[in-house]
C-alpha cells in the first residue's frame, strides 16, 4: 500500500483484531495523523456488526441477539478498551492521590473496580442494545462505535497526557484541532445517514459526556492516559446506547 495511508492502516491494527500490513518503521506524526481516521475505523466495526446483526436477528430476538453483537465487539476490538476501562476504574476509584492512582492505572492486575465496570457495561450494553426500537436498531448498531472512537478524538485534541513518561496514549496526544474537524464532520455525517433526526441526540449525549469526562479525568490525574481513552470509547458508546433507547 502507498505511504500515504499508513495512518489509516495504523488507527484499522490499533482499533481492531485486523491486520492492517503495517510493516514499515512508524513515525511518531503517524499516530497523532490517524487520529482522525478513528470515526472511519468505527464505521468499519459498525458495519460488520449490523451485518452480524441482520443475520441473526431472523431466529433469535431480545437479548441475545443484542449480547451476540456485543461480544463481536469485544473480540474484533480485542477488548482493548475493556481493559483501559478496568484500569481506569480501578485506579480513579482506588487511588489516593494522583501518583498512586496512575501507578495503579499500569498495574496489569485487575481488581474490584475494574471487574465491575466490565460487568456493567457490557450488560448495561446489552440492555440498552434490546431496548432500542427496531426503526432505529441498525442505525445505533453502526453509529455507536463511530461516535465511540469520535470521543477519543476530541479527548486526544483537547487534552494534556497524564504521565511524565511517554507510553503510548501520549502519541495519538499530538493531535490537533484540524484532526479534530475532520473527525467530527465524518462522525456527524455517519450518525446522520443511519439514524436521521435521531443523530442530533447521539452526537449531543457523545459531545457532553466527553466533555464532562475529560474535565473529571484531568481534575483526578492532570491529564489523560491510553487507559482512560478505552475507557472513555466504552462509557460514550454506552451513553449514545442510553440516549437511544429512550427514543
Amino acid at each position: 500500500m502507498a505511504r500515504l495511508d499508513q495512518p489509516l492502516r495504523l488507527a484499522l491494527s490499533f482499533l481492531t483484531i485486523i491486520p492492517s500490513g503495517v510493516k514499515e518503521e512508524i513515525g511518531e506524526a503517524s499516530f497523532a495523523k490517524s487520529v482522525k481516521y478513528f470515526p472511519v475505523i468505527g464505521f468499519a466495526i459498525g458495519l460488520l456488526l449490523a451485518g452480524l446483526y441482520a443475520v441473526i436477528s431472523t431466529r433469535l430476538e431480545g437479548l441475545a441477539s443484542s449480547a451476540i453483537v456485543i461480544t463481536a465487539l469485544i473480540i474484533v476490538t480485542r477488548a482493548l478498551h475493556l481493559d483501559g476501562l478496568a484500569d481506569t476504574f480501578d485506579g480513579i476509584f482506588g487511588g489516593k492521590d494522583k501518583e498512586q492512582k496512575l501507578a495503579i492505572m499500569k498495574d496489569s492486575r485487575i481488581g474490584s473496580f475494574g471487574v465491575v465496570s466490565i460487568m456493567a457495561v457490557i450488560g448495561l450494553k446489552i440492555l440498552f442494545l434490546s431496548s432500542i426500537s427496531s426503526v432505529y436498531k441498525l442505525g445505533a448498531i453502526i453509529t455507536f462505535p463511530v461516535l465511540g472512537r469520535w470521543s477519543a478524538c476530541y479527548a486526544v485534541s483537547t487534552q494534556p497526557y497524564a504521565r511524565k513518561s511517554k507510553g503510548l496514549g501520549s502519541l495519538f496526544l499530538g493531535a490537533n484541532k484540524i484532526d479534530l474537524l475532520i473527525a467530527s464532520i465524518i462522525a456527524f455525517v455517519i450518525a446522520a445517514i443511519f439514524l436521521g433526526y435521531a443523530a442530533i441526540l447521539a452526537a449531543v449525549a457523545a459531545l457532553v459526556f466527553a466533555i464532562a469526562y475529560s474535565r473529571f479525568i484531568k481534575s483526578e490525574i492532570g491529564g489523560m492516559t491510553g487507559d482512560t481513552l478505552g475507557a472513555l470509547i466504552e462509557l460514550t458508546e454506552l451513553a449514545v446506547f442510553f440516549v437511544l433507547a429512550f427514543i
